[in-house]
C-alpha cells in the first residue's frame, strides 16, 4: 500500500476492529487514540503493508516490519475483519507479503503465535519451512520468496 492508501484506509480499518481483533493484532487492548497515533507513524520506507479491500474498505491487512536495517528478518502482523473467503484472502495476502519481503532480501518472517489459528499456520507451512519456538514461529522464505522473481524473469 502506498503512503496515501495507508493514511486513507488503515486507520478506519483498525478503528473498526472489535476488542478481540485489536488484541490479536497489537498483542493487547489498544485505544482509538493509540491506533490513530500508530497509523500516523507508519513509514512506507520502514514497513510494508498489503491489504485486501472490500466495498466498505479494508477487510484484512498484513504488515511487515524489518527486524534490522538490512531486512534479513521481518516481523509479520495480521489484522482481519473477514467474514467470507477468509482463508483464500489471507492466503493471497501472505503470498504478497512473502514476495514483498523477498524483494527486500528478507530471508525469514517472525510471527507471534498468539494471533494465529491452526489454519493460518497451515497456510504458512504450505509456503515454506516453519519453526515454532515457544509463542513465536519463524517462516524461512528462501525458496518461496524467489518464486515470484523466477516467474517474472521469464
Amino acid at each position: 500500500m502506498s503512503a496515501e492508501d495507508l493514511n486513507r484506509l488503515l486507520p478506519p480499518f483498525y478503528l473498526g476492529l472489535d476488542f478481540d481483533a485489536r488484541r490479536a493484532r497489537f498483542g493487547c487492548a489498544v485505544s482509538d487514540e493509540s491506533i490513530i497515533r500508530y497509523c500516523s507513524g507508519l513509514n512506507t520506507d520502514q514497513a510494508v503493508v498489503v491489504g485486501c479491500c472490500g466495498p466498505a474498505g479494508l477487510v484484512a491487512a498484513i504488515e511487515l516490519h524489518p527486524l534490522s536495517s538490512s531486512w534479513d528478518d521481518a516481523e509479520l502482523a495480521i489484522a482481519e475483519a473477514v467474514t467470507t473467503d477468509r482463508i483464500m484472502i489471507l492466503g493471497h495476502l501472505l503470498q504478497l507479503a512473502a514476495f514483498a519481503a523477498g524483494k527486500r532480501g528478507c530471508g525469514a518472517l517472525v510471527i507471534s503465535l498468539g494471533a494465529f489459528e491452526r489454519d493460518l499456520l497451515r497456510l504458512l507451512r504450505g509456503m515454506s519451512r516453519v519453526r515454532v519456538r515457544g509463542d513465536s514461529a519463524r517462516v524461512e522464505l528462501d525458496e518461496y520468496a524467489r518464486l515470484q522473481t523466477l516467474s517474472t524473469a521469464r
